[in-house]
């Protein structure tokens, strides 16, 4: 995820959870990219579900996209 899906990321993931603050989220989301070794704690839980739905949804767009040209 490069430096502004990460900022899309975190505005949608404002919007839509807004459990912890937009510079929270944007530190764990780059730590998280950057491939850190981080142990996840109960609070960040919503973060780790969140970019899976994240990655989930752009995997699907992406085979559309395969589909639809191929």
């Amino acid at each position: 995820m490069n430096a502004n899906e990460q900022k899309a990321f975190v505005k949608a993931y404002s919007i839509n959870v807004a459990h912890h603050s937009a510079d929270y989220v944007a530190d764990f989301v780059a730590r998280y990219y950057a491939r850190e070794d981080m142990d996840y704690c109960a609070e960040q839980i919503s973060i780790v579900d969140a970019l899976g739905m994240w990655n989930s949804a752009i995997r699907w767009q992406l085979q559309q996209t395969l589909e639809v040209t191929a």
